[in-house]
């Protein structure tokens, strides 16, 4: 009986709706029902442009998984083959190497090579020196054992400097003139070996004074060219500031090395007064190393003749009398 009267209660009753009220409603399903068609619209236009893309995406992952397993079925019978096949997109151009690339791969060839002597004699730096490869200066280039450890050389060579314009050839090459040039040196007398040298520092002492100076005239120009009374911008090259120089020479006190200058004659006053005036700003860019440079003194005048490799922009009053 309590059942029945709680089924009762809980009856929904009947809500009437009027005609009015009905046609809103199904008004407003319609716009309902034409969003909704709209947005599948979209779906299926979404699901096409996906697809072509899947199509896509499928196909070049198929070339590349098939490249890939073409190359891993590849035979390792011809492991030179292989190598020269990888290596060869890495060639950027044929143009030749730089003085800066090939100057980097001889002081790395200098560094993995064994070395006669060495600035810093430590039992780690010795054992690591003899382990070093090191050629025999008695047998050729291209015979055992220096084949082989040409070819050990190549191999780390190709790693370093593969990405660089460095062909094998290139590099071959340069390893064929550390070879000649250890050679040629182990066959020298003291005497020759210490002409060599001299020759060797006078050199680095050439380049390092041209590039101090063009520094110092660069970060000073305007202060330089004031002096000056006038533009020398084209004044400063390497022919023109080449010296004769002697050797390392203890000064009249035995104390301090010197270097005595020999100028050349072709220059005129104003144009030394200019290198010396450059000299001093190049001094002072050193700071306290210029007290490691060794002094140089003019002791004379030569009597030679304009370089042939000066360019046609040098100003004539460098020239003495206006050669």
């Amino acid at each position: 009986m309590t059942n029945t009267r709680r089924e009762r209660a809980i009856a929904l009753r009947p809500v009437e709706i009027t005609n009015q009220q009905l046609m809103e409603i199904l008004s407003t399903v319609r716009a309902d029902m034409s969003t909704v068609k709209g947005q599948i619209g979209n779906v299926e236009q979404t699901l096409t442009n996906m697809n072509g893309r899947i199509g896509v995406l499928a196909t070049t992952s198929t070339n590349t998984i098939s490249a890939i397993d073409s190359l891993a079925r590849t035979p390792l019978a011809a492991p030179v083959r292989a190598e020269l096949t990888v290596a060869a997109p890495v060639v950027i151009s044929n143009h030749e190497p730089t003085r800066e690339e090939s100057n980097a791969v001889y002081a790395h060839i200098h560094n993995l090579m064994w070395k006669p002597k060495l600035s810093l004699r430590t039992p780690e730096n010795i054992l690591a020196n003899n382990l070093k490869p090191r050629w025999d200066t008695n047998v050729a280039f291209n015979k055992s054992p220096n084949r082989e450890i040409a070819e050990r050389l190549l191999s780390n060579l190709e790693r370093r400097f593969g990405s660089s314009s460095m062909r094998r050839s290139d590099l071959r090459k340069r390893l064929h003139t550390n070879f000649t040039s250890r050679t040629r040196r182990e066959r020298m007398s003291d005497d020759e070996i210490a002409e060599t040298n001299a020759l060797t520092r006078r050199a680095a002492r050439a380049d390092d004074n041209e590039c101090r100076r063009v520094l110092a005239y660069k970060d000073n120009k305007e202060a330089i060219d004031l002096v000056m009374l006038r533009d020398c911008a084209n004044t400063l090259q390497k022919a023109v500031m080449s010296d004769g120089e002697s050797a390392d020479e203890m000064d009249e006190d035995g104390i301090k090395h010197v270097i005595h200058i020999v100028q050349p004659g072709w220059r005129s006053d104003e144009c030394n007064r200019f290198i010396a005036l450059v000299d001093t700003y190049a001094v002072q860019a050193m700071g306290s190393s210029a007290n490691q440079r060794i002094r140089r003194i003019t002791t004379s005048v030569s009597n030679s003749a304009v370089p042939d490799n000066i360019s046609p922009n040098f100003p004539r009053w460098a020239l003495r009398d206006g050669l």
